[in-house]
């Protein structure tokens, strides 16, 4: 039988980092006197939460947004450091981990920033594969390339992540999608790109992976 694949997004769904992504970006505002600010009612609809949409909300055009990305990154990193793990997200991975499923994260982190994080909560044994941000490529694409580096199916793949861009590229890679809501955008948001399932809690998300992770 195929292994199956549980693929986690990590900002917003194993660490709780929106508070201080926000503080990153604001940060970068009141240094350079940017117009915008960024929030989490803004977050909450953005179609991709990624940092090219959470700079134009601040006012910084596409082309200029190179010019702080450095800064911004590094202040990132810290804060992925710090981010607490939420509690259950340790039993979720032991329990995939345990029924022969794989595990992988895919995330616009960088990988060793994830990894180290991992190290400090006792985690970091436990993936099988961590694609970041120095991988090349966007969510589906990375999708892809954990399925053919874990030589798994679609089918075999489930993508669980808390943005709308989360569901819809892991329903273009061809994976099915787990939403979660505990993390950076809420369900009305999430329910408008069709995830076949929705967690509203850890524990709601534990009994849906131990049951998918059996079948």
């Amino acid at each position: 039988m195929a292994k199956k694949i549980f693929i986690f997004d990590y900002d917003g769904v194993i660490a709780d980092s929106l508070d201080m992504c926000i503080e990153a970006f604001n940060t970068l505002k009141k240094k350079y006197g940017f117009p915008g600010e960024l929030t989490k009612e803004a977050i909450e609809k953005l179609p991709h939460v990624t940092a090219e949409a959470a700079f134009g909300l601040l006012g910084v055009s596409a082309e200029d947004k190179h010019l702080y990305t450095g800064e911004l990154m590094t202040m990132l990193q810290a804060n992925a450091i710090k981010a607490k793990i939420f509690d259950g997200i340790g039993d979720i991975f032991r329990m995939v981990k345990e029924s022969g499923a794989y595990l992988a994260i895919n995330t616009a982190n960088g990988s060793g920033t994830v990894k180290k994080r991992l190290q400090m909560a006792g985690l970091a044994e436990l993936p099988d594969y961590i694609v970041g941000a120095d991988t090349p490529g966007n969510k589906s694409e990375k999708i892809a390339h954990i399925m053919e580096k874990l030589s798994a199916d679609p089918d075999d793949t489930y993508m669980i992540g808390d943005s709308m861009g989360d569901i819809t590229e892991g329903r273009k890679a061809g994976a099915h999608t787990i939403a979660v809501t505990y993390g950076w955008q809420p369900r009305a948001t999430l329910e408008a790109v069709n995830p076949e399932y929705i967690c509203d809690t850890m524990e709601e998300l534990k009994m849906l992976v131990q049951k998918k992770s059996r079948v």
